[in-house]
């Protein structure tokens, strides 16, 4: 498998440098974002600050003809979208127009094609464009080339000052991924349906209503195949909520490093600090897996926010004793009580607090 992976970097690598890559459609991904209370020095206390997160792409078929035949070899039924997608090249220096908000207003991608913008809203502006989303709502924008030829709908769920979120790692915590082995990271990333872990949306459900709590997403997954990621989610009827996921470039060594890199790591303990920084007495709910770091990320976010973390949860496989060893050793400076390791949905408390 390893070898399929030079094959697709070593041939891309060389068509982009040789300069025989031929562009086709263009599009635009928006990926959910989140809003905090506006608590700059400047800022109304009762105002928020919205993020939103995208991306402008072309597509880009002679990479993903490369890479779909370079995947077949080892895996049957490659997802031809899934590819054109992950394949596509980033827009960079792209004006569009941001519209639906309290003002309208016009941004550029960055030199990955990116799109990311800030903006500030009083209290009223956001309760006149408020909708249900999440136990705290949702603002919707539009993005749009300045000919309106592209438009893309965006979502941002708010998050409040109080209250309980709930964030939790994809990839093996609530979708089979496999990552510790390459062959199935990349069968369960661009072949066949994907896969949820048993009964975890009915228990992120339940504690949706039970604790009136939002929901965000973590994953090292690229931002690129979010659109399946979102599939998954609706098809298996789990809480909506933001996403924050990685962006992948040709630039990086190849995909299986790049899901597997430190730079993972630092993107998820960014996430959470930015939560926890932006929200002055909100509580979390912390859920992940043995499996990569998610063990070291949480203990370090509950070391530096003892106050706010009231529980985490860490999916294991089943008799994994050296697992539960491995946790031990990792919350050795969290309470026993404040964590708990579990298989799949049915393992966990309905009741967490009691």
């Amino acid at each position: 498998m390893n070898a399929i992976v030079c094959v697709i970097v070593v041939s891309i690598v060389a068509l982009s440098s040789n300069g025989f890559l031929f562009n086709d459609k263009e599009d635009i991904i928006l990926v959910p974002s989140v809003a905090f209370r506006d608590h700059s020095p400047t800022g109304q206390s009762s105002g928020w600050i919205l993020h939103n997160q995208g991306w402008y792409y072309e597509d880009n078929p002679v990479q993903a003809t490369i890479m779909t035949k370079a995947l077949s070899i080892g895996i049957k039924n490659v997802d031809k979208e899934r590819i054109r997608l992950f394949t596509a090249s980033g827009e960079d220096d792209k004006k569009l127009c941001v519209e639906g908000l309290n003002r309208a207003m016009c941004t550029k991608t960055d030199d990955e094609g990116r799109i990311k913008n800030t903006f500030q809203m009083t209290k009223e502006e956001v309760q006149s464009f408020i909708q249900p989303g999440g136990n705290g709502g949702k603002v919707t924008y539009t993005v749009s080339t300045p000919n309106k030829k592209l438009q893309a709908k965006g979502e941002i769920y708010l998050c409040d000052d109080n209250g309980i979120s709930f964030i939790s790692d994809i990839d093996d915590t609530i979708k089979v991924t496999g990552v510790t082995s390459t062959a199935a990271v990349l069968a369960n990333t661009f072949a066949g349906e994907y896969k949820s872990i048993e009964k975890m949306a009915d228990a992120y459900r339940y504690w949706e209503k039970r604790y009136n709590a939002t929901f965000s997403y973590l994953t090292a997954s690229p931002d690129q195949l979010y659109p399946f990621l979102r599939e998954f989610l609706d098809r298996e009827n789990f809480p909506s909520g933001s996403a924050h996921m990685r962006h992948f470039t040709w630039f990086d060594v190849n995909f299986i490093q790049f899901f597997m890199s430190a730079n993972y790591i630092k993107s998820k303990t960014d996430t959470l600090n930015m939560f926890m920084k932006n929200t002055k007495n909100r509580q979390f709910v912390l859920i992940g897996d043995i499996f990569q770091k998610d063990p070291d990320i949480y203990a370090d976010v509950y070391n530096a926010y003892s106050d706010r973390i009231l529980k985490i949860f860490i999916r294991k496989e089943q008799n994994d004793d050296r697992g539960i060893e491995r946790l031990e050793e990792v919350f050795k400076n969290v309470p026993r009580e404040k964590w708990t390791a579990f298989e799949n949905g049915d393992d966990l408390p309905k009741d967490i607090f009691v």
